[in-house]
């Protein structure tokens, strides 16, 4: 049996089982040790914090403070701590499982102060705020025996848990919302219900930045299978293989295209990083994806932006949290 199918099953076995994200989160930690904070993973948040910042600003000159939120809080909340050392204003973070801890947070800015200190944040922050600076200093000198969740809150940041599709913010709130390889485990009706929501939230001149992984990610874990391994399996084949822990909605970057323009959002710039065309030929595609172009099919990876169109922000697309 490959070995892509080995961990799938043993993911299905532990999606059984009671609180089966902390399974999983012991899991991660312990045998794969994937949620452990490194130079690498550290540097790779830190680029794109850049580049979401880069979008954000290249549409909104002169847009700050800007107010935040962040889909998918995950493990470690690093970029939305760049954020707010490069002058946000309030930030707000959402996932529908409660993955943060004080350790993982207090490894990651332990991981700021080290970088501020040797002069390499500059290289990937460069407009960062010294004087945001020294509150991380302060808060990690200070944050022992505080949840991750009060000691963000000194940094601005909220930590939310619950459904994206339904959120406490008011109406017009968000400058910037951003996903880092999220959308990409969310079943497709939910992201409507998800970006419907985010369309109530965006402020008149919202910006929208996804970054969108689109690799089969078991591919990373057994090298005998392409990234597009999972478009030969039709949706009830795919549905016994899918792992319930990462669960991939196997959407491909037109579908994001139309999923935005259809919440009536525009698509304004895409960054879009493609396979090889060998990899694809050797899949035999499923009846769902022979429809979708050869270039479409190859995007594995995506920077996607958008925004509201001039004039959209409407009492007729806003309605009251409930």
């Amino acid at each position: 049996m490959p070995h892509w199918l080995i961990k799938s099953a043993i993911h299905r076995v532990i999606s059984w089982l009671p609180q089966s994200q902390v399974w999983n989160g012991l899991l991660q930690t312990y045998v794969t040790r994937s949620t452990a904070m490194t130079p690498q993973t550290f540097e790779e948040k830190l680029e794109q914090c850049r580049r979401f910042l880069n979008f954000y600003r290249a549409l909104r000159p002169g847009g700050e403070p800007f107010q935040v939120l962040e889909l998918g809080t995950g493990w470690f909340p690093t970029v939305p701590v760049g954020l707010y050392l490069c002058g946000a204003g309030n930030i707000w973070t959402i996932d529908i499982d409660p993955l943060l801890s004080p350790d993982r947070l207090r490894a990651m800015l332990q991981f700021y102060c080290d970088y501020e200190s040797s002069g390499v944040l500059k290289k990937f922050l460069p407009h960062y705020l010294p004087a945001r600076m020294e509150k991380i200093r302060a808060l990690l000198a200070g944050c022992e025996g505080k949840s991750a969740t009060e000691s963000l809150a000194h940094l601005n940041i909220t930590v939310i848990v619950a459904d994206a599709q339904r959120t406490p913010l008011p109406d017009a709130s968000i400058d910037l919302f951003f996903s880092n390889g999220v959308l990409e485990y969310v079943p497709r009706p939910v992201l409507q219900g998800i970006l419907k929501e985010f369309t109530r939230l965006s402020s008149a001149d919202a910006v929208m930045v996804h970054r969108l992984n689109l690799v089969d990610q078991f591919s990373y874990f057994d090298r005998s299978i392409t990234p597009f391994n999972f478009l030969k399996y039709t949706t009830d084949e795919w549905r016994w293989r899918n792992s319930p822990l990462i669960w991939q909605n196997r959407l491909r970057i037109s579908d994001y295209r139309e999923l935005l323009t259809s919440a009536g959002f525009e698509i304004a710039e895409e960054d879009n990083a493609s396979g090889k065309a060998e990899d694809l030929a050797a899949v035999p595609l499923a009846p769902e994806f022979r429809h979708y172009s050869q270039a479409d099919l190859l995007v594995l990876h995506s920077f996607i932006t958008a925004k509201l169109p001039t004039g959209v922000r409407t009492p007729s697309l806003m309605r009251k949290p409930s």
